[in-house]
């Protein structure tokens, strides 16, 4: 079979809104009572954020590469006020708002400076291992 630039498309998207629905379930969803390592929450909100904004640089142009990241922090952002908001077991915090924005940030250095659209380098290498 062989892969269309469609089915990648549809692929990647798949892959970033399987993330984003694993971050919003793991944001409002009610927090287990394990106690974790001091600091450990700040580096998943760092490395959700940063996967999620590295995913989405990787099927859009440079010169949109913006939009991603914006949409990428206000999400963590809209996430943040979901939790003051509309939980009862959960609250904001600005040190999430930080740390999501932190691994947004680290997203756009890797794929700013012409790096943005990655995704079709990896389709190229895929479709010629893939049989037509």
């Amino acid at each position: 079979m062989k892969l269309s630039p469609t089915n990648f498309r549809r692929a990647w998207q798949g892959l970033i809104l399987l993330l984003t629905l694993a971050i919003t379930a793991g944001s409002l969803l009610p927090m287990a009572s394990v106690p974790s390592a001091p600091g450990l929450d700040k580096l998943e909100h760092f490395f959700c954020y940063f996967a999620l904004a590295l995913l989405g640089s990787g099927i859009v142009a440079p010169q949109r590469l913006w939009i991603v990241m914006a949409r990428s922090f206000a999400f963590g952002l809209a996430l943040e006020a979901l939790q003051a908001l509309a939980t009862a077991t959960r609250s904001a915090d600005w040190a999430d708002v930080l740390a999501n924005g932190l691994g947004v940030l680290a997203a756009w250095a890797i794929a700013g400076g012409g790096r943005a659209g990655w995704a079709r380098h990896v389709e190229a290498w895929l479709s010629r291992g893939s049989p037509s």
